[in-house]
């Protein structure tokens, strides 16, 4: 048992207060204005609990319902605060020593002390625990005394049985979705853009669409058409072009958002569409992050302008370049050639060089990965300040954290050591000013970054800190650590005012600690700690919701079961699908290769070890990135909120969304199917026809229009309305289509 102080709640009511507070309307339910009638119900569903499940109410084990089971308990204990289930399905509630840190993990009150949540899992075996929080502040961990069995650590046992339609099969090889651009072939057959010259502008700057060689004569004339996703057009010019790649201007947009940029033929009755892309107007990418990555540094040849254009053409606007620095704590190279500590892998400081100075032409932020906790030897000897276990005995890194002692003991390596970042520390003062040095266009080094990933080594959330003379010994390690991250921006913002900052949360640890000290969230999943589908969308959805920050995640092949060398296209589509209907983002793809034009995907933990993508793979993404940066603003973004509405469709996983300045609400649609993990390889499904998706209507008020979009078919790309009828405050929209992903947006 143990006391903490909970940190601030987040409520959806003062959220919608903070972003639009001059907004709401002085009456609830003003009826000249609907959208305002739907936040004013929006902000009393999240202190309206939804009337329980029958089940709830009566004493019992776990029941499946669906594709959900609804858990149950009962603790009429006056002193109950509240009670939280916790299992290895929802990461044990992320409790440190016994303290339940997962807000989401507390169970929804009953009459009678009575306490319910329904989870969705697959079919499978799940240990799970329930835990009351007292008035005191003290929890107590206790057994489902309903349920069957138990294992030896006391947890109780649920074991779930596959449905009698039966599970997808695994193992299956299966080819991927069909290449297609954001539009697919349109007009003459024929898509001649390549891509925006800038992946990201500012409100109020220009930017420029570059196209294929044309073939026509000169003095072809075409138009450009920027419109918003559901239409409404904002700009049309007119140009001359002759043959050759063409560039043409694109005019600078006020307001952030995605954009649908069109090239048509001039002359023809219905002004043939050329091609399509997306435009990106953001105060910061940030909010629109999409996240690839480098890896390799061993030559200086190819192209680099190309190599940056195969990342733009796919959407990605900020690369992470892993292992470029001579040592951990050595960050800013200042040899040309040489070799990374420990491990020998060659590096040439122009190609990072070069690789960063391409990006930054199409706007592609370069961020730097460190382990500014970790020093290789050679570092070490000149700065020996290490982080220490309890009693005093410095850490290391070998694939596994342990002392120095005890890697002596196993005849294991040392690869780094376990660095003191607390404030007292002589190492943080170095390393703050060799992150700076990283950052700055000295000619003292020979790169200049954007900004940092800060890795770390998947700690578990009770760790403590320890290191010799430090006046923070025994605090929590995500403490210190959220001090040196806060201090790791301010360094980078007084350099690089657009740089970015985040920090590397395996496994979700220690991410509560750095929603307000970093930029993005990145958060690094493994198996053991969460193979379901459903487990992905929640982790983007929860971790959002303090202040709507970005979610990258990032997960390996090699973490399947069976491993893979590359992701099977059906998996793929999921992972993909799931992070965006979380209101995320999933960091999949980088390393291209201009001279065969590929692209690779990390395949395990070690980043050189990645794998060209499987034929039709980056299409898939790209497709994916694009429908992606299509809405931002819809369905991610500073003015988009998560919401407690509970839209409803069969075999499908849904989350919703309320676009401030948009009016809209907006439902991402994951179809997960029976066998709801990540790491099986599950084909990719037939498309489904005319499902029935029942939207719960905030505050009784008819939306004017539904659009549906899908990033796995041509037809659905662009928004197209869909049918939809009201009845008693429920909205029932009909799907036209829906294979793996989809987005619903109901405007008011």
């Amino acid at each position: 048992m143990m006391s903490f102080k909970r940190p601030p709640a987040y409520t959806l009511a003062s959220i919608l207060a903070v972003a639009c507070c001059t907004e709401l309307p002085a009456t609830p339910g003003d009826a000249a204005d609907p959208w305002s009638k739907v936040q004013a119900a929006l902000a009393a569903m999240d202190t309206t609990p939804a009337p329980p499940p029958e089940e709830a109410t009566a004493d019992g084990a776990p029941v499946r319902q669906g594709p959900k089971v609804l858990f149950r308990f009962k603790a009429d204990d006056p002193s109950v605060k509240r009670v939280h289930l916790a299992g290895n399905f929802n990461s044990w509630a992320l409790n440190r020593e016994g303290e339940v840190l997962n807000e989401l993990a507390v169970m929804q009150p009953v009459e009678g002390g009575r306490w319910y949540r329904r989870v969705e899992l697959s079919p499978g075996q799940y240990a799970y625990q329930y835990i009351i929080e007292r008035q005191d502040g003290t929890f107590d961990w206790l057994k489902d005394p309903h349920a069957e069995e138990s294992n030896e650590e006391g947890h109780s046992i649920l074991r779930i049985a596959p449905s009698k339609e039966g599970v997808a099969p695994s193992g299956t090889e299966q080819d991927n979705l069909a290449a297609s651009d954001l539009a697919g072939k349109t007009g003459d057959g024929t898509n001649r853009i390549l891509s925006v010259r800038k992946t990201w502008v500012r409100p109020g700057e220009t930017n420029e669409v570059e196209t294929a060689p044309w073939k026509d004569e000169a003095g072809r004339k075409v138009i450009v058409e920027v419109s918003t996703p559901l239409g409404r057009t904002i700009h049309r010019t007119e140009h001359e072009v002759g043959p050759g790649t063409a560039t043409l201007p694109v005019p600078a947009i006020e307001t952030e958002g995605g954009y649908v940029l069109t090239v048509k033929k001039n002359g023809d009755a219905n002004d043939t569409v050329l091609g399509r892309t997306v435009l990106t107007v953001a105060d910061s990418i940030a909010d629109d992050l999409r996240y690839g990555f480098y890896a390799s540094y061993g030559s200086t040849e190819g192209d680099y302008d190309e190599k940056a254009a195969m990342l733009a053409a796919m959407h990605v606007n900020a690369v992470e370049f892993y292992d470029y620095f001579p040592a951990h704590g050595k960050y800013a190279p200042t040899e040309l050639e040489y070799e990374f500590e420990p491990f020998g892998i060659a590096i040439n400081a122009e190609d990072v060089k070069r690789k960063i100075d391409s990006g930054h032409e199409r706007n592609i932020l370069a961020i730097a990965y460190v382990a500014a906790y970790a020093a290789s030897q050679s570092v070490y000897n000149q700065h020996p300040y290490p982080m220490t276990d309890e009693e005093g005995r410095p850490k290391v890194f070998n694939g596994e954290i342990m002392t120095e002692e005890e890697a002596d003991r196993q005849g294991k390596p040392k690869w780094f050591r376990i660095m003191n970042i607390a404030k007292d520390s002589p190492w943080r003062e170095y390393v703050l000013e060799e992150l700076r040095r990283t950052l700055d266009d000295s000619p003292d080094d020979l790169v200049a970054f954007d900004g940092f990933e800060i890795d770390t080594y998947g700690d578990s959330p009770g760790t403590k800190f320890y290191a010799e003379g430090s006046a923070h010994n025994g605090e929590y390690l995500t403490d210190v650590l959220r001090d040196f991250v806060d201090e790791t921006r301010e360094v980078t913002r007084s350099v690089k005012p657009h740089g970015l900052v985040s920090f590397n949360s395996i496994n979700e640890f220690g991410v509560s600690d750095m929603v307000n000290v970093t930029d993005f969230l990145f958060l690094e999943i493994w198996r053991f700690y969460n193979a379901e589908l459903g487990g992905l969308v929640n982790i983007c959805f929860r971790n959002r919701a303090p202040a709507r920050q970005r979610v990258v995640l990032k997960l390996y092949p090699a973490d399947m079961d069976p491993k893979q060398k590359s992701w099977p296209a059906g998996t793929l589509a999921r992972i993909l699908g799931a992070t965006m209907t979380g209101g995320g983002s999933l960091m999949v793809v980088g390393e291209p290769d201009e001279k065969n034009s590929t692209m690779h995907g990390l395949n395990s933990l070690f980043y050189p070890d990645h794998q060209p993508l499987r034929s039709g793979n980056a299409e898939l993404i790209r497709d994916y990135y694009g429908h992606d940066a299509m809405l931002f603003g819809y369905t991610h973004g500073k003015n988009v909120h998560n919401t407690a509405i509970d839209a409803r469709l069969e075999g499908a996983i849904t989350r919703t969304y309320a676009a401030e300045g948009r009016d809209a609400l907006v439902v991402q649609i994951l179809r997960a199917g029976e066998d709801r993990r990540w790491t099986v390889d599950v084909p990719l499904p037939e498309p489904l026809a005319d499902q029935i998706l029942e939207v719960p209507l905030p505050g009784d008020v008819k939306p004017r229009a539904v659009y549906f979009a899908s990033p796995d078919n041509e037809a659905f790309r662009l928004p197209v309305p869909a049918e939809f009828s009201v009845e008693n405050g429920v909205a029932r929209v009909t799907l036209p289509e829906l294979r793996v992903h989809a987005t619903v947006i109901l405007q008011y």
